[in-house]
């Protein structure tokens, strides 16, 4: 009898066994009552639970939280009283993130003429309204105020830059602001602008890594005056000298160091990624640049641009400085030698990291827009195009070590705006909430990709269409027309740079079923290696909204 019993134990505990390892890494919620319209967000929290909010014009912010184990534990409204929800076809996302253990959200939006600052704090567990208070203002109409949101994660705090430019009475005021954990003013610090050298300014990014605050500031000044009246055809216009004026606040105190850097005529500061190298106590600034050109269009001259990546390197405790040209030869090549073509990658980058031994990643996409002759069937059509995606590894010189293209084509289709490099690769600091129509507006979280390094592994995450799933660079497959249609997959590239591709949503998609996700309603929780997205469900006829989690490994 005793033996019966123990044998019964072990089976027991065998199933178990088996039970946890056969659960899916994949989990997909039931649907959710929501409108198929607007913009969403995912947040990850460190407690395990992840927040849900969707947000639409004239209309309540609504929260919903899904505990550790995906269930819906809270859902609120949040009518809001100083964020103006009505305003918001005209507000700017300026960022999402956690401080203890809450969501502060960050809105710029436009009230008597003044542009405003505001925060929303959320709380992670209950989904209950904490606060919502104004900490920035334009001091008039005639003297904007830029804000950026500098959120630093491994302090569990967050600075806020402030730039107000006005460019008729050569005024700049140009400085940081530091919170703490608590969202209490803890210091501030002025940056020294040589304002009355240049004709004009402006911020080309801001970040804040754990060592401290990175700013970049592009300054130009007007060398030639042009004095042709026909500007699209004659290339010889008013020419400008461009710098950059890179700035770092260590952690602990209260003095920039600074140095300003010649770009010369042709180079326009776009903007840059920051990342910090451990391995060599240096600070890594990848700047997006472009050149400007003109191309002949019959008997016209077009202007045009080709992208240029800068790496400016300097030393953490020398502040000595560096720089090499990022033009991903190795891709370029290892597309060349696949095509039998002479084409040369063009891209930007949308994330840089840096690992521990001072090898860095950039992971680029490629990006053209053009717009199709117009009818009058078809008026003021404007088109982008997404291309593929380019990782180029290099060492701590700057020098490529490693590259490689892999094929993604998805289109997106407007009636009323082109969308930028900079609002694709820096969403989450600088992006017009609803400047499109509506359905554009939800079309256009779908496209592009995110990006993340997690456990020396990258992976690269869009939608594409079942058929090209085994697509490469010489069979790069079909161009995604339609996003309601494709299936959220995913590149992983692991440390011996082997690339493969993989389902995002579960196993192979069943017939007349797609998963598609939320390019820009979704979150990494880098603790747990959990990808945390929004998704359209959609099987025939029947579509559906549902929130995802799935195990990156």
């Amino acid at each position: 009898m005793r033996y019966r019993k123990l044998v019964l134990l072990l089976i027991s505990c065998l199933t178990a066994a088996a039970a946890i390892a056969q659960e899916p890494k994949f989990q997909m919620s039931t649907p959710i009552a929501i409108n198929q319209s607007g913009v969403f967000k995912v947040l990850c929290l460190r407690n395990g639970n992840t927040m849900l909010l969707h947000l639409e014009p004239s209309k309540p912010i609504l929260v919903k939280i899904y505990d550790s184990l995906h269930k819906l534990k809270a859902s609120r409204e949040h009518g809001c009283g100083e964020l103006n929800v009505n305003t918001f076809k005209t507000s700017i996302f300026k960022g999402l993130f956690e401080v203890n253990g809450q969501a502060v959200l960050f809105f710029q939006q436009l009230h008597l003429t003044r542009q405003e600052l505001v925060r929303v704090i959320i709380d992670g567990t209950t989904g209950r309204l904490v606060e919502e208070k104004m900490i920035g203002q334009s001091k008039a109409l005639s003297k904007p105020t830029q804000f950026y949101v500098m959120p630093n994660k491994a302090a569990d705090n967050y600075a806020i830059l402030y730039s107000t430019d006005a460019p008729q009475f050569k005024e700049c005021d140009v400085h940081i602001t530091y919170f703490d954990s608590r969202h209490e003013r803890i210091k501030d610090v002025e940056l020294d602008v040589p304002r009355n050298d240049y004709d004009f300014m402006s911020v080309v990014s801001a970040d804040n890594l754990p060592n401290g605050a990175c700013i970049t500031l592009g300054f130009a000044k007007l060398e030639i005056n042009g004095t042709t009246s026909n500007i699209g055809r004659d290339p010889k216009n008013s020419t400008y000298l461009h710098y950059l004026g890179i700035y770092y606040i260590p952690k602990d105190s209260l003095k920039p160091r600074s140095q300003i850097v010649d770009l010369t005529t042709d180079i326009y500061p776009y903007y840059s990624l920051y990342t910090y190298n451990p391995f060599a106590q240096s600070i890594n600034l990848l700047l997006l640049s472009y050149r400007d050109a003109f191309y002949r269009n019959g008997l016209e001259f077009l202007p045009t641009s080709f992208s240029a990546q800068l790496l400016l390197k300097m030393d953490e405790n020398t502040w000595d400085l560096h720089h090499a040209w990022i033009n991903n030869k190795i891709a370029t090549n290892y597309l060349r030698q696949r095509t039998d073509t002479s084409r040369v990658y063009q891209g930007i980058p949308i994330k840089a990291f840096t690992n521990s031994n001072g090898l860095s990643t950039v992971v680029s996409e490629a990006f053209n827009r053009y717009q199709s002759v117009e009818t009058n069937a078809r008026a003021v059509v404007r088109e982008t195009y997404f291309g593929d995606i380019c990782v180029t590894q290099y060492n701590d010189d700057g020098d490529e070590i490693w590259g490689t293209i892999l094929p993604k084509t998805q289109y997106y289709k407007s009636y009323r705006k082109y969308y930028t490099p900079t609002e694709m690769g820096k969403r989450w600091q600088d992006q017009d909430l609803f400047s499109d129509l509506p359905p554009q507006v939800y079309s256009r979280q779908f496209a592009s990709l995110n990006t993340y390094a997690y456990n020396n592994n990258h992976y690269i995450i869009y939608n594409d269409l079942k058929q090209n799933f085994g697509n490469n660079v010489v069979r790069p497959g079909d161009t995604v027309f339609t996003l309601d249609a494709a299936n959220a997959v995913y590149y992983k590239i692991d440390k011996k740079r082997e690339v493969t591709k993989h389902n995002l949503l579960g196993e192979t998609p069943a017939i007349m079923e797609y998963k598609t996700s939320f390019i820009e309603g979704a979150d990494f929780d880098e603790q747990r290696g959990v990808y945390a997205t929004l998704i359209q469900f959609k099987r025939r006829d029947y579509t559906s909204l549902r929130m995802a989690w799935t195990t990156l490994d």
